[in-house]
């Protein structure tokens, strides 16, 4: 906390010398090229996805891929502080597994928040959304344009980092609330050159916050520097830094009974009948989880001709997580709980990418194409040194049996609930091998997409990748051992069509998408190995998109239907042995409408509807419907009104809400479903914005309502009522 005073003291007195200017709030995302984004004008956020999600500047209404956006302006009026509040704005996609790096479904697939201006960015942790200018969620497959090793089939996750402007200002902002919420960010942007060529911003958050049951906190260290170059006309370069370290218990996860056993019901079959006690968190303040993330992006523009331009990115990602990582079994009945602990010393994921595009604008005859060629070369790379008291082997097959912490009672008084500390667990590990691990692969890329116009209403969209992945496998320190290295080559297509019935305001369009999933060779227990196609994902879809002037109404309807083939299951006939003809059914309806009618008055509400089935599966399981699938039904709504009288010209209140349906955690012929109960959650913000300051008020789950969420098999109680209260300077 103390950094972060000096750094705030420091950067006011600079900003002070430098005769900082105020810079409206009101102020947007503008991108007149995919590969020059700044700050001013009024141009779409949904162009601005669309042109990410198709690395190419084209509008949303020639854009035959549904994305969905959480726009700069939105992001500010509703007093976000995490991804988790901001994507909950985003029609169809849900919460799922609570780990460090929270995990979300979109259309029956479980997801990150991977991408970080449309590359691959990955960390143990979601960032801090302060550098966050726009969150975009691009629909389906995309496996043409975008590397298959942090997709799904269900969509991607995109955050637009803030950039340098030509403005000077700064803004400092201050939040507290209760569960003893403390939160403190900086916004400094200076032009270093008197033509502006040269351009310099730095953000930076610090968060403190506890849970609101007996333990549990959070704290968050993180700075953004970021400096724009305009070397010439035709010359430009970024480039950006992210530098965060996280220090936090981990989310309480519990992993519930099977609901039946020999086809009767045995245990409860959903969270509602659990009767866990919601304060209880059967943790300890001391038992953390460290997580440092030091991350680079970098862009070099360049304009060849007036047709024709080329562009390379270049990111760099380096996180390290150390400590203990709690998780929770319930037995005997769900009254019990056994404490399971994993100490990493440290879990490391090291990644890099390099990708040069080159686009053109240009006609055949008449026809009009915009061209995108593009080489792409990513490496990943995951080390682990682990130590279980869990109950698994920490050092392979050959490894001993590690117990588990202890288990105590759901319900009633426990002498040994208070013993569950960092002390006792680095007592327990003492004198114990740990298993050190290092897994690397290699992906090599090539894409091209063609966007023609036979007609300016007419935009045909024609793209296709191929993709080789060499995965050197997984290295133990301990047994000197490498295993499940293979290389893979994956074909990746994809067509659509959109058509404006009316320009620039109503278009239809529909597309085939598709995306792929390596699959690592499989020992049958024959001892032969079994070498496995990339598993598929292929998407057809049809809709509408609507943009009326003025923000009168900005609508999307769609219909998705999603088949997954070539997945590895056991073979009916014999399930010792494996085969890859599973497969699995996605279809669902998404509706988005966003309207200005008044002046003032702002309306959002969306619907998403998602049928899931296993349709070639094992027995036990086929025809039923996928395990982190994420619920059936879900919807979200917003309404929010800004006073323009003299009087309390500023002055806006909103209030929001989701619902999500049940959502399957366990669901199996032999096991028996268990679900989380479907629930609903309401958010009320009220400000106060002014020329030099903002006052905001903000309530999360404003009802209190007590409900759980989950995925991989685990569940978590959801946050209860928080209200935070909000100041803002803008210098």
């Amino acid at each position: 906390m103390n950094k972060l005073v000096l750094l705030t003291a420091a950067m006011l007195i600079f900003t002070f010398k430098s005769n900082a200017q105020e810079v409206k709030d009101s102020l947007e995302i503008r991108s007149l090229e995919l590969q020059e984004v700044v700050i001013g004008g009024v141009v779409e956020t949904a162009d601005i996805s669309s042109e990410f999600s198709s690395r190419m500047p084209i509008t949303s209404l020639e854009n035959p891929q549904l994305s969905h956006t959480v726009s700069g302006k939105l992001l500010r009026n509703r007093n976000y502080f995490v991804q988790y509040n901001m994507l909950s704005n985003i029609t169809g996609v849900t919460p799922s597994w609570a780990g460090a790096s929270p995990n979300y479904t979109i259309r029956g697939f479980r997801t990150r928040s991977n991408f970080r201006n449309g590359l691959n960015g990955y960390v143990a942790s979601d960032i801090d959304p302060s550098n966050i200018a726009q969150l975009d969620v691009v629909k389906g497959p995309s496996g043409a344009l975008f590397a298959s090793s942090m997709t799904v089939f269900g969509g991607l996750i995109n955050r637009i980092t803030v950039k340098p402007q030509h403005n000077k200002f700064a803004t400092l902002f201050f939040a507290g609330g209760n569960n003893n919420y403390q939160r403190a960010t900086v916004d400094v942007n200076l032009p270093l050159s008197v033509d502006r060529s040269k351009l310099f911003r730095v953000t930076g958050a610090y968060t403190n916050k506890e849970s609101f049951q007996d333990q549990g906190l959070y704290r968050n260290l993180f700075l953004a520097p970021s400096f724009a170059y305009k070397v010439n006309k035709n010359l430009k370069i970024e480039a950006e830094g992210e530098i965060l370290r996280r220090v936090a218990t981990n989310n309480p996860l519990f992993i519930p009974m099977n609901p039946s056993a020999n086809g009767e019901a045995v245990q409860v079959g959903n969270t509602t009948d659990l009767k866990l006690d919601y304060n209880k968190s059967f943790t300890d303040n001391s038992v953390l989880f460290k997580t440092t993330a030091i991350n680079f992006y970098g862009k070099i523009s360049y304009r060849l001709s007036d047709r024709w331009s080329a562009e390379t990115n270049l990111i760099s990602n380096n996180s390290q997580s150390h400590g203990d990582y709690q998780t929770m079994v319930l037995t005997n009945n769900n009254s019990s709980v056994i404490r399971r602990v994993v100490n990493y010393g440290p879990e490391s994921i090291i990644s890099q990418q390099i990708q040069q595009n080159l686009r053109g604008d240009f006609y055949v005859g008449r026809v009009r194409n915009r061209l995108l060629a593009g080489l792409d070369y990513y490496r990943y790379s995951y080390g682990t040194t682990a130590n279980g008291l869990d109950g698994s082997r920490a050092n392979g097959a050959e490894g001993a049996v590690r117990p588990v912490f202890d288990t105590v009672a759901v319900h009633g008084n426990n002498p040994a609930y208070g013993l569950f500390n960092a002390q006792q667990i680095t007592s327990r590990l003492a004198g114990r091998i740990p298993a050190i691990t290092l897994a690397v692969q290699n992906s090599y890329s090539a894409y091209v997409s063609d966007v023609i116009n036979p007609t300016e209403a007419l935009s045909i969209m024609i793209s296709a990748r191929i993709d080789r992945l060499v995965n050197q496998g997984t290295y133990n320190k301990t047994t000197n051992a490498t295993t499940g290295d293979y290389n893979q080559t994956a074909f990746s297509p994809k067509l659509g069509v959109t058509y404006q019935v009316l320009p620039q305001k109503l278009a239809l369009f529909a597309s085939y998408m598709n995306g792929f999933q390596n699959v690592a060779p499989t020992s049958q227990v024959d001892g032969t190995i079994s070498n496995f196609r990339p598993q598929l994902g292929n998407q057809l879809e049809a809709g509408v998109k609507v943009e009326l002037a003025k923000k009168l109404l900005e609508a999307t309807l769609s219909y998705y239907h999603i088949q997954v083939s070539n997945v590895v299951r056991s073979n009916p006939e014999n399930v010792s042995i494996f085969i890859q003809d599973g497969r699995q059914r996605s279809r669902g309806l998404e509706a988005d409408l966003q309207s200005a009618p008044l002046q003032g008055l702002f309306l959002h509400a969306g619907f998403a509807y998602n049928d899931s089935k296993l349709t070639v599966a094992d027995a036990n399981t086929q025809g039923l419907r996928p395990v982190n699938s994420g619920p059936a039904l879900s919807g979200n709504w917003y309404i929010n009104y800004m006073l323009k009288g003299f009087a309390l010209k500023g002055l806006s209140a909103g209030l929001g809400g989701n619902h999500y349906g049940k959502d399957v955690i366990i669901n199996s012929r032999s096991a028996g479903q268990f679900y989380t109960n479907a629930y609903s959650l309401i958010n009320a913000q009220i400000s106060y914005d002014q020329t030099g300051y903002a006052l905001a008020l903000s309530a999360d789950n404003l009802l209190n309502t007590k409900y759980y969420y989950g995925g991989r098999g685990f569940v978590t109680p959801g946050n209860l009522r928080q209200v935070i209260l909000s100041l803002k300077l803008k210098l």
